[in-house]
């Protein structure tokens, strides 16, 4: 393997340019999450507000004084939120683990195509759809 890598003033790229644009499309892409996650709490069929959700969230209250109802505090903590978080928490270890994996192979392009994830779960529904679940 050959070493491309550049040395002295001319091979420096300015780091405060680079870091500042990273920061920035970090903390954008947080507040995008953020948006995302409140309006997934927001939306559905229940007549909670936005407001209501918002001030019950920031201000704590129990649930004799809370701005939602308690029904509609069933549905957003009870049923919206773990299915919101359990999605950010899959996409982010999705993410990890295609980063790991780009990085291990040093290749940008790697898929799990790459090491038979793909061949390998074929094998798994063949065999069940084969085999039946019986014996599992």
């Amino acid at each position: 393997m050959v070493d491309q890598s550049i040395t002295g003033a001319a091979g420096k790229v300015a780091e405060g340019d680079r870091s500042g644009r990273a920061r920035l499309v970090i903390v954008l892409l947080c507040v995008a999450l953020a948006l995302s996650m409140f309006l997934s709490l927001r939306s559905g069929a229940s007549d909670a507000s936005a407001v209501a959700v918002i001030r019950d969230w920031l201000t704590g209250t129990m649930p004799d004084d809370a701005a939602l109802g308690a029904r509609d505090r069933l549905i957003v903590y009870d049923i919206r939120m773990p299915r919101v978080l359990l999605g950010v928490l899959i996409g982010a270890a999705l993410a990890v683990s295609g980063a790991v994996m780009q990085g291990l192979f040093r290749n940008p392009l790697a898929d799990p195509g790459l090491i038979g994830v793909s061949a390998g779960s074929s094998l798994g529904a063949v065999a069940v759809i084969v085999l039946g679940t019986t014996w599992l």
